[in-house]
């Protein structure tokens, strides 16, 4: 049995939210993320695998391109493989996600798909 410390693993950077993995296998990765006010991610997907953010502590915005939810402490929300996302920090906020799929690798989509007035930013 392996115990795991989200709080000691739970990093912020002024910069840039950050990704701490605390476990991997050959399909399903889980990871602790910290987000300082106002940081987003690129408009990305992840072609082959899904991914789940649970809402630990904060509040974010997360986007699918056809509806942005704010989310806060509880709250849970899947993107399934292929599925085109964003998310934004409202607050100082802690996810905890899994991700699920042989190949996570993202990648970046210029835009929204069918959403002109994004078209370009990442």
């Amino acid at each position: 049995m392996e115990i795991l410390d989200l709080r000691a693993a739970l990093k912020f950077s002024p910069d840039h939210h950050v990704y701490t993995f605390l476990a991997e296998t050959p399909h399903c990765s889980i990871s602790v993320v910290g987000w300082e006010p106002g940081q987003t991610s690129p408009v990305h997907s992840h072609p082959t695998a899904d991914e789940i953010y649970h809402v630990l502590e904060g509040e974010g915005v997360f986007d699918d391109g056809r509806r942005q939810v704010r989310l806060g402490p509880g709250d849970t929300v899947i993107f399934p493989a292929g599925e085109v996302h964003r998310v934004t920090s409202v607050t100082r906020m802690v996810l905890y996600r899994v991700q699920a799929g042989a190949d996570r690798h993202p990648e970046l989509v210029d835009g929204w798909p069918g959403r002109a007035s994004d078209a370009g930013q990442h």
